[in-house]
């Protein structure tokens, strides 16, 4: 899952992005306003952690124009600021969620996760298709009670479906959400899935020729 970070500081962004990526997010970094706000605009991000103070605008102005634009995607205010005013206007705004510096980064990384999830209508971290029940938070697969070993790009192709769970979604639109250096190839794709299926089972992803793939809900 892709994460926008926009945070003008550089050692604080650096390190919050490597551990995201640890923990198995694809993340974009922009220390500016202007610049933040316009890969917002043109790239699909499952979510955004916005601070507020940015050298060149304020991160209030950004997601109020996101939203009035229709953009729709879970923003975390991550900010300093803990006066109840600016709380307020934050939410006000549009944002999903606040977290204040310094934070704690497991607590992030649950809020990151709590806020796609009900983003995208999942109300648990562990969901189930079938035999197969996939554990977001835990990062584990299991198939008839079995946990199953998926490559790194396996389990983030099989999160994000888990995610969109009952929705057909594209091969670009899995390639791009699913690992950094994507190839808009759908054949690299269908090559990952097939392996997947190896692994948990044929009916484990759904194939619409003419769409793309799916995991069902129960």
């Amino acid at each position: 899952m892709r994460i926008l970070i926009i945070e003008d500081d550089k050692d604080i962004a650096k390190q919050l992005s490597g551990h995201l990526e640890q923990c198995g997010f694809l993340t974009h970094v922009e220390h500016t306003g202007e610049e933040g706000h316009y890969q917002g605009d043109v790239e699909s991000y499952d979510l955004v952690l916005l601070d507020i103070g940015l050298p060149d605008r304020d991160g209030f102005s950004i997601l109020e124009q996101w939203r009035k634009d229709g953009r729709t995607m879970p923003v975390v205010i991550v900010t300093a600021r803990t006066h109840k005013m600016e709380t307020i206007r934050g939410l006000k705004a549009g944002a999903d969620d606040y977290i204040y510096k310094p934070y704690d980064l497991e607590e992030l990384v649950a809020r990151i996760h709590a806020n796609i999830r009900r983003h995208k209508g999942q109300l648990s971290a562990v969901m189930r298709s079938g035999n197969v029940v996939f554990d977001s938070f835990a990062g584990k697969v299991s198939a008839s009670g079995s946990y199953i070993k998926l490559t790194r790009i396996e389990f983030l192709i099989l999160q994000y479906l888990f995610m969109n769970q009952g929705k057909t979604l594209s091969a670009t639109d899995i390639s791009e959400h699913a690992y950094a250096d994507f190839d808009h190839d759908s054949s690299i794709v269908a090559r990952h899935i097939s392996n997947i299926r190896k692994k948990l089972g044929q009916d484990i992803i759904h194939t619409d020729s003419n769409r793309g793939y799916c995991v069902r809900k129960e």
